[in-house]
């Protein structure tokens, strides 16, 4: 009995001596079960151990600002191009056969345009980007890969774009779909662009 009390009494002080450790320490380092260290904070929140070289933080707050990209897609309708050519041809005293040839000229589906703003645009490191664009099925209507670098200024100020595209025949779907891959198909951006 004198045995067993002696060694339930070591329990306890280990046990204090394990809490008394543990309400020091904020946060615990883990192992996860993919062998991924973790930081257990107390709070209930956990991250990667950033000292690990196995992991790549790809939170927001760990990306660089300058390797952030955003591509912006817009897309103006037919109406608005041919009301925009009528416009600058007036402008220029233009005749009324010589304004009805120019709009026959606007794709029937409109422009969509790729855009980005001018400052992620670094001239000494070009991004390769592909674009795609589908009208309601699985097989892309229009695919091209050109270089951020290559892109002109737009009519909005600090906007360029990298890309416009003609859509020549009328859209089929209500939401027609734009995919932007760069790094050869490592990254990719779905953007839906509604055309009706």
């Amino acid at each position: 009995m004198v045995g067993m009390m002696k060694t339930l009494s070591r329990a306890v002080m280990i046990l204090v001596a394990a809490l008394a450790a543990n309400s020091f320490a904020d946060d615990i380092v883990a192992t996860a079960s993919n062998g991924a260290l973790v930081i257990l904070h107390d709070n209930g929140r956990w991250e990667y151990y950033q000292n690990n070289k196995k992991i790549r933080d790809v939170r927001e707050s760990a990306i660089p600002e300058d390797a952030k990209f955003n591509v912006m897609v817009e897309y103006e309708k037919p109406e608005r191009v041919k009301k925009n050519v009528r416009l600058s041809m007036e402008a220029e005293y233009a005749t009324e056969e010589e304004i009805r040839d120019a709009q026959r000229n606007v794709p029937k589906g409109g422009y969509i345009y790729f855009q980005v703003k001018t400052s992620q645009i670094k001239k000494g490191l070009p991004r390769k980007l592909t674009f795609f664009l589908f009208d309601g099925g699985k097989t892309p209507i229009f695919t091209k890969t050109v270089y951020d670098t290559d892109a002109v200024p737009s009519e909005q100020k600090g906007i360029s774009n990298l890309l416009v595209v003609p859509v020549y025949g009328t859209p089929k779907s209500d939401v027609m779909l734009a995919r932007v891959q760069a790094r050869d198909g490592m990254e990719t951006l779905d953007i839906d662009i509604p055309v009706r």
